[in-house]
């Protein structure tokens, strides 16, 4: 009997990423959909991005965390202050990235940093960056 995964993984290879606008209907969660897309060898719909610049007037955390929007969602193409989510500071970040980009694989990614007044690398570790954006995530593609 196959599971909520391997019916997920079928629509992967089918469909590529927008198999993620039939994942809440699926009842599947983040963990499953990662492990889909790394077993099939798919760049991953999230991104952490260590925050590499120094600030003059404030300290900043560990990165910042991207979730790539597929085309068909209703937020796809949308300015990052337009989409209702809650995630640490707002959203600052909405783009299209092309494909030669060195960071961002192709597609529409929107995200957070961790560089607001009062952040700090001992609040936004690696780790509370990574969970941060799969909350993202969870609320970009509905999975609870």
């Amino acid at each position: 009997m196959k599971t909520i995964k391997d019916k997920f993984k079928e629509l992967l290879t089918l469909k590529g990423d927008e198999a993620l606008l039939d994942a809440r209907y699926m009842g599947i969660g983040h963990d499953d959909i990662f492990t889909a897309y790394d077993e099939l060898g798919m760049d991953l719909p999230i991104k952490l991005l260590r925050n590499t610049n120094r600030y003059g007037f404030t300290d900043h955390g560990w990165g910042n965390g991207y979730v790539r929007i597929v085309e068909g969602h209703p937020f796809y193409g949308m300015e990052y202050m337009d989409i209702p989510v809650s995630v640490h500071g707002g959203l600052t970040f909405s783009q299209d990235i092309p494909e030669d980009d060195r960071h961002f694989p192709k597609g529409y990614w929107v995200g957070f940093d961790t560089a607001h007044y009062g952040d700090n690398s001992d609040t936004w570790t690696i780790s509370a960056v990574s969970d941060e954006t799969i909350v993202l995530f969870n609320q970009i593609y509905g999975l609870s």
